[in-house]
């Protein structure tokens, strides 16, 4: 991934002006004539008369009935623009009738299926064609966005009846003073003229519907990305570009067949988005620039708002739209001039590249956009190339090589700062590596120390205060058998430290095998049977070394009274699991001892009591004079634990 993206970065800033390049000359062959094999008809003559409101056309037309007053007219024609304030009622339309009369050259050559193409008719209003006086084609569409720059292709009528055609007719009904104009038309057979008229509906007509669905669709995908990062609003400003460049340009290709919309709404949103994507594009601008014209963003979105008001289809009449669409095409390009020039003057100042390239590129569309309006006002021949179709093709490439040059450069950031954190990262990695050693270290050392002293307070308590006992007996002249019970008491004891020293992982089940194993030599001794029934029960994870010592010497403590006192022949070991807690009980057959020991000066039930609180079990008992049994209740989880006892004794 990094390495397509630096590929890119270098790569692209030689390439994008290339592309441009090729994209121009592309489209300047696509405007080149192309040689042909059918007829041009260029003479013609034209009769116009004034008529009121819009009427279909007859069936059948007599062009000697349509009367005198024809004009020998050479093709292409165009009448100046001569507007008269219309009534708002579309009813009471002052419209006027135009004739058209061409006349074929015979070939020779057998009837076949004849076409006519022609490249441009300019009018509000209808059209029909009569071939040798019938109706062989008359328009469906609206009356004032007609699609009447649009090529048109017509199939004459072919029939077992149909003849050589030497007349055409052709009536044009439109706007009264409107600039009315008619194209060269072309006559003959399919292989002749459909190439010619293919590759003029592409560059005039289909080219701006892919390329403005191309935009629009990068648009929404942007207004996608910008969901999710409001806070930059370049990428909300590119789809509102291309959603309103898609409503702008919707007439350059639709109209042909009739809209959805009215005439006097298609026109109001065509005029309109026009102004909105110019404020839009000033907005672009100062994102690319950082230098934002307050006032100029004030005098765009005032414009944008009295034009909205002053072309209301309520306030103008549908008959007075095509005027006044020429009127608000001049203001917007005029505005344009301002948009671009200041646009052009921030970019050189910032310095910004993008923005001098886009606004450049916009100055270069709005040089077309005069030319244009000359032509659809007929100061120049209409059978020209609307320039600002194909100048906005070239600008949508613009708008798309910025974002992506945004995008690579963003990548590139994140890249930079992806290496920048990953050393950082690594740096921090070290440290908390070197850290965490020191922590283990000082760790260790004190988990050695806490052991140690636990050790040692172990062997005070226990294997210390035994051979204390031993000492003060041997001193006052004790019996040889006590002073070895004593003696091995300690060593029961240091058994036991012993014991809990060995890891037992949380398994109380190890920890009473090895107490049995230490258990067992001891009762044979004595005589007393073990009946051992030690059932599987849960992992105590609480269980370490300390804990594992104290359960030991409470249940040492508990054999040993029964060993010394009980005069029992059996004892019983047993697990159960009860609810939250694991049991563990000796029971015995001896003879049991009173309910009130512990009050009676005996520490060692006190001391297994003390033992059971410091790990947080319950210690129990219960005699009589058929034995006693002594229960140890053990949490399954660990539980906060009173303090540990000092000197158990």
């Amino acid at each position: 991934m990094r390495l397509a993206t630096r590929v890119c970065c270098s790569l692209w800033p030689r390439v994008w002006p290339w592309l441009l390049l090729g994209l121009g000359v592309l489209a300047l062959v696509l405007m080149l004539p192309e040689q042909g094999t059918g007829i041009r008809l260029t003479e013609a003559a034209r009769l116009q008369t004034d008529t009121q409101e819009y009427q279909l056309p007859d069936p059948v037309v007599d062009a000697g009935k349509l009367g005198g007053g024809w004009q020998a007219v050479t093709l292409p024609h165009a009448s100046p623009l001569k507007w008269q304030r219309q009534p708002l009622h579309p009813a009471a339309a002052l419209t006027q009738l135009t004739w058209y009369r061409l006349q074929i050259p015979q070939s020779g050559q057998p009837v076949s299926q004849f076409y006519l193409f022609i490249p441009c008719w300019k009018s509000d209003g209808t059209l029909a064609i009569y071939a040798d006086g019938v109706l062989a084609y008359q328009s469906h569409a609206n009356l004032s966005w007609n699609g009447a720059n649009q090529p048109r292709w017509i199939a004459l009528p072919n029939t077992s009846q149909s003849g050589p055609v030497h007349e055409l007719l052709i009536r044009v009904q439109h706007v009264r003073g409107s600039a009315e104009g008619l194209s060269s038309v072309w006559f003959g057979t399919h292989e002749a003229l459909y190439p010619r008229y293919a590759r003029l509906d592409f560059v005039q007509t289909q080219l701006g519907a892919i390329s403005s669905a191309a935009f629009l669709a990068t648009g929404v995908f942007a207004f996608l990305i910008w969901l999710t990062r409001r806070s930059e609003p370049i990428y909300l400003l590119f789809f509102l570009m291309s959603a309103f460049y898609f409503m702008c340009s919707m007439h350059s290709y639709v109209g042909e067949n009739r809209l959805l919309l009215s005439d006097e709404w298609f026109g109001w949103v065509t005029v309109n988005s026009t102004l909105w994507m110019l404020c839009t594009f000033h907005l672009f601008l100062a994102q690319l620039h950082g230098r934002f014209q307050k006032g100029l963003t004030r005098a765009l979105l005032v414009s944008s708002a009295f034009m909205g008001l002053i072309t209301v289809p309520e306030m103008t009449g549908p008959a007075n739209a095509s005027a006044i669409s020429l009127l608000s095409y001049l203001w917007i390009l005029l505005l344009g001039v301002v948009v671009c020039s200041v646009g052009i003057w921030n970019s050189m100042k910032k310095p910004s590249r993008d923005g001098l390239l886009l606004a450049g590129w916009g100055g270069l569309i709005v040089l077309s956009g005069f030319a244009d309006w000359l032509m659809q006002s007929n100061v120049i021949g209409i059978e020209n190339v609307f320039l600002t179709k194909h100048a906005s093709v070239g600008i949508e490439f613009v708008f798309w090589y910025i974002m992506l040059h945004r995008y690579i450069e963003a990548m590139h950031r994140v890249e930079n700062a992806n290496e920048i954190l990953a050393q950082r990262l690594k740096a921090r990695e070290a440290e908390l590596a070197s850290s965490h050693e020191r922590l283990r270290i000082i760790e260790q050392q004190e988990t050695v120390s806490k052991e140690r002293k636990r050790m040692m307070q172990d062997m005070h308590d226990g294997l210390g205060s035994s051979l204390r006992m031993a000492l003060w007996s041997v001193e006052k002249g004790k019996g040889e058998a006590n002073v070895a019970d004593v003696l091995k008491n300690c060593i029961d004891d240091l058994k036991l430290a012993i014991d809990a020293m060995e890891p037992v992982q949380a398994d109380l089940l190890l920890l009473l095998a090895t107490w049995r194993f230490r258990l067992e030599p001891r009762l044979e001794a004595t005589g007393i049977t073990l009946r051992w029934e030690v059932v599987v029960v849960p992992p105590l994870d609480w269980l370490d070394p300390k804990s594992a010592l104290h359960i030991l010497r409470i249940l040492q403590e508990a054999l040993t009274n029964i060993i010394k006192h009980a005069n029992a022949t059996e004892i019983h070991v047993a697990t159960a699991v009860q609810g939250e807690h694991v049991r563990v009980s000796i029971t015995d057959n001896g003879q049991g001892f009173p309910q009130d020991a512990t009050q009676r000066g005996g520490k060692g039930l006190s001391n297994q009591m003390r033992r059971a609180e410091a790990i947080g079990a319950q210690f129990q008992w219960r005699s009589s004079s058929a034995g006693t049994c002594v229960s140890l209740q053990l949490p399954i989880k660990k539980i906060a634990l009173t303090p540990t006892i000092d000197s158990p004794g």
